[in-house]
């Protein structure tokens, strides 16, 4: 035979030829089949940790095709094989019987009612997506010989699963199963399985309409060759034949919208993502958040997210990145990782930290005054002050000014060093830029954030408690995909962060029920479980925050505006608390509170009055327990010793108690400034007695005076000439030069002055008491009335 190519002519013995056709035929047959069968685009599928859906975007060619399963159901394989491939099992690509079947119903309805065509040829006709020709055909038999050398007969059925279409813009079994019945194929009955092994073969019946009798009856032609094939029984056929038909195409769930849009930014379009979340806890607090937010509108707050982190394995189980529901609040959003103003949330951390290095611990006394740290003054949410509190319940009642008072023993860059340790990545600026607000939500950080550093000291007390040793993974973040990143998971000694006993401490005092605007019904749920809890409202009333922890569980909830608008109702007592105790009123609790770490405490003597260390002064003492680094704290020095009388009138010196029966005593005594505030709310506490007119020590007491005002006086405030008020000075005089006074009118701190004392008062009308301390606690008062115009 001879053959033109070009120019050139070749001659061919008929052998030769057929040994080329045969060479060209083998290496066409192995070289047939594409590297990858289908690269058509793909949905991006989020799934529970159970292998729920819970999120599902649509793939670029608009098309519901989810990304290829790793094995088919046995229903549907079962259901498919009975309606298209009865050989499937046996035949290699091709069956000869199936052709010779459709050869003989083509003759008998005088039209083409059957292709013959095998799973396989199918599988190898939606890869090449070509029209139906004999060529086409004969092209595909080949490919089909060629994908049961490469494919089991399981993944042939799952490719088929995967890319057959079932009708309108859905493609794949997973996702036709999603959309027809609000199941995952695994959980589809008989009759359900039938009715999809019907449609890739005519995707138009899924329509409504005169195409139900011919759905119906195809679907029972298989449920009658399943059950002829003793493939179900016959009360199984009975029931799956009275099932309803396919109605219209279901909403897919939308449970984790945040999340999935977070998965695609980091590259994993397209895929399909196993979380660690819990679908019945998603669907749940869904519907508890939303409830909560129905309240919350109402007050125009119109955002609120929620972040559930299981402590015992670092998995995140709820993840409600934004309960709005409307484009105009910014329902977008994904709150939980937005850097937001911290309010007080960081306080804890502070606390713990200072208690690590022995500085202070939950008995101790620190001030709450009036104080100015240069030209900062802070104040406490109800602009009150105790004077002197123990710093656990500072904590628990969240009290601005001993918090910013600590942040300045303890030091700002040092403070910021420790929160970027535990996973702050927002707070980046330096000590300088944030200064001591830092505390009260000068810097920002996120839901996100936060909620792992209070889960890393959650975990560093469940750790400890494993053979007192803490894991070098403790203060990871916790895991949203599945499977988790490899980590070298033995537990063995490191430096923590934070260690056990600090945060022991730090959790014992956010037991604390003492809460301002609580609602009654918190104590109530406290009674039954204990949770350490804190909160936080950043200024402005921009952010509310509640995070909770327990050896289970860490539950983190924001409320606020996206846009940052400041709503009065935006706080986090009374607009987050309520969602965190509602949340972990749902969730099983399996212990009640952490095992103390015994081997980072100690028992510690203490004054009872002061809190700290046990001196021989203290007349009244406890024992307490601390951390161990507390015995290296200052001990009291809050305890005065004097001679007095038998009734403890007087005070005396020994130069003026001849013949006068004395005895020493003992006394607790604050500063006069904290001690000003301390007695309002400890009406046991007392002054010292005065000095006895007798002695020399009488001297300060009698000469300090109230110079302008005086007592009983009546004024008028005056205004200058753009009527804003000139304001009063206040006068005072003291035979010591260097001492300090302090300032008042009722109950309102005006300032401390030194050397020269004079205040100015910008005065409000009324009868008013102007009292006036030193540093001995020696005070003086006058009242004094401002007339109106």
């Amino acid at each position: 035979m001879r053959i033109k190519i070009g120019k050139y002519r070749f001659y061919f013995a008929p052998r030769k030829l057929t040994y080329f056709a045969i060479l060209a035929f083998f290496v066409y047959f192995l070289g047939c089949l594409p590297t990858v069968l289908f690269d058509h685009p793909t949905s991006t599928i989020l799934l529970s940790k159970e292998g729920q859906l819970m999120n599902a975007r649509i793939a670029d060619d608009g098309q519901w095709r989810f990304p290829e399963m790793d094995s088919t159901p046995k229903k549907f394989n079962a259901a498919i094989i009975a309606f298209e491939d009865h050989d499937f099992y046996a035949h290699t690509g091709v069956s000869f019987r199936a052709i010779g079947r459709a050869i003989l119903s083509n003759l008998k309805a005088q039209k083409i009612v059957s292709g013959g065509s095998t799973i396989t040829m199918q599988i190898a006709r939606m890869a090449r997506n070509r029209d139906r020709t004999f060529y086409n055909k004969t092209i595909e038999a080949i490919w089909a010989f060629r994908l049961e050398l490469r494919y089991s007969k399981e993944e042939l059925l799952t490719l088929y699963a995967s890319h057959a279409p079932f009708g309108g813009n859905v493609v794949g079994l997973e996702a036709a199963s999603w959309r027809y019945y609000g199941l995952p194929p695994h959980e589809l009955s008989w009759s359900q399985a039938a009715t999809l092994a019907v449609l890739p073969n005519a995707p138009g019946l899924v329509h409504p309409g005169k195409n139900r009798a011919i759905l119906l009856e195809k679907r029972n032609k298989v449920l009658k060759t399943l059950f002829e094939h003793q493939k179900i029984d016959a009360i199984t056929y009975e029931l799956a034949l009275e099932e309803p038909l396919i109605g219209a195409p279901k909403k897919l769930p939308s449970l984790a919208p945040h999340l999935l849009e977070k998965a695609i930014k980091k590259g994993q379009k397209g895929k399909r993502m196993r979380t660690t979340l819990d679908m019945s806890k998603q669907e749940k607090f869904t519907q508890i958040l939303a409830q909560h937010q129905m309240h919350l509108n109402h007050n125009y707050i119109h955002n609120s997210a929620l972040l559930v982190i299981d402590v015992r394995n670092n998995e995140v189980v709820t993840y409600l990145g934004n309960s709005a529901t409307e484009k105009e609040h910014q329902k977008y959003v994904d709150i939980i990782r937005a850097p937001r103003s911290s309010g007080s949330i960081l306080k804890p951390f502070l606390y713990a930290s200072m208690i690590q290095e022995g500085l202070i611990h939950n008995n101790q006394l620190i001030p709450d005054v009036p104080m100015n740290f240069d030209h900062f003054t802070p104040k406490n949410y109800d602009e009150k002050n105790e004077g002197a509190v123990k710093a656990g319940e500072a904590l628990a009642k969240s009290l601005n000014i001993p918090s910013v008072y600590l942040l300045q023993q303890y030091g700002i860059d040092k403070f910021l060093h420790k929160l970027r340790s535990i996973g702050q990545s927002h707070i980046s600026k330096s000590a300088e830029h944030y200064g001591l607000s830092l505390i009260l939500g000068g810097a920002e950080s996120s839901l996100w954030d936060v909620a792992n550093a209070y889960a890393g000291m959650t975990k560093t007390l469940n750790y400890y408690n494993n053979e007192n040793m803490y894991t070098t993974s403790t203060w990871e973040d916790a895991s949203l995909i599945l499977p988790h990143p490899s980590t070298n998971s033995s537990l063995t000694r490191t430096t923590s962060k934070l260690d056990a006993a600090a945060i022991y401490e730090t959790f014992q005092a956010l037991l604390s029920v003492n809460r301002p605007h609580m609602e009654a019904s918190w104590e109530q749920y406290s009674s039954s479980s204990k949770i350490a809890w804190k909160t936080g409202t950043s200024y402005g009333n921009r952010d509310a925050w509640a995070i909770g922890c327990t050896p289970d569980y860490v539950v983190a909830v924001w409320v606020g505006n996206a846009t940052g608008e400041g709503r009065p109702g935006i706080i986090g007592t009374t607009a987050a608390g309520p969602i965190l105790f509602d949340v972990f009123s749902h969730l099983s609790l399996k212990r009640s509170w952490f095992i103390p770490p015994y081997d980072e405490l100690v028992k510690m003597s203490i004054c009872k009055d002061s809190g700290h260390r046990n001196t021989m002064n203290c007349t009244k003492t406890d024992t307490v327990q601390v951390h161990q680094n507390a015995l290296r704290g200052p001990s009291c020095n809050f305890h005065e010793v004097y001679l007095t009388d038998e009734n403890e009138e007087y005070r005396y010196t020994q130069e003026c108690s001849q013949g006068i029966k004395t005895k020493t005593v003992s006394q607790f005594v604050l500063p006069p400034l904290q001690a000003y505030f301390y007695r309002s709310t400890h009406p046991n506490y007392k002054n010292l007695p005065p000095f006895h007119p007798n002695c020399e020590g009488k001297m300060f007491q009698h000469t300090f005076s109230i110079i302008y005002p005086e007592h009983n006086s009546k004024m008028i405030g005056t205004l200058d000439l753009d009527g804003i008020s000139k304001g009063i000075i206040f006068e005072a005089s003291h035979p010591d030069h260097s001492a300090t006074l302090f300032w008042h009118v009722d109950d309102h701190y005006l300032g401390e002055t030194k050397g020269k004392h004079s205040i100015k008062y910008l005065p409000e009308g009324g009868e008013h008491l102007l009292t006036v301390l030193d540093e001995h606690g020696n005070q003086k008062k006058i009242l004094f009335t401002i007339l109106g115009d």
